[in-house]
């Protein structure tokens, strides 16, 4: 009985960690210093094109997006892994960087600046 409890047991937990995403975290600074709360951190996969010279585009991958928390931290849940292009959003003002995702969890802790009206974005 033990034996067929452990058996199901690991079924369920291998099921469950092939069909998590990974967790893409860190912090975001603005000008040297945290974040507001409320700033809109997007990450979105980047889907490859067809090799097909005849396909139709593929539909665009789903946008997973939070927000800072009070202390300018950020945490998403990615469906998909591999390349994706994140976006910081300051207002009515927006930035990306190329970031990836993996099974594990990704620190990415980011360096927002304006220059010259622009908006960029880095990772510390």
């Amino acid at each position: 009985m033990k034996m067929k409890l452990s058996m199901v047991m690991m079924v369920i937990a291998l099921g469950a960690s092939s069909a998590s995403a990974g967790r893409i975290f860190g912090d975001v600074k603005i000008a040297g210093k945290p974040a507001p709360e409320g700033v809109l951190v997007t990450v979105q996969a980047v889907v490859p094109p067809s090799d097909k010279k005849d396909a139709p585009p593929a539909p665009p991958a789903p946008i997973d997006s939070v927000t800072t928390d009070k202390v300018g931290s950020y945490k998403v849940v990615v469906k998909n892994e591999g390349k994706c292009t994140l976006t910081v959003v300051v207002g009515k003002k927006t930035a990306t960087l190329e970031v990836f995702s993996y099974k594990e969890p990704t620190r990415y802790d980011l360096i927002v600046e304006e220059a010259d009206g622009k908006l960029t974005v880095k990772r510390k």
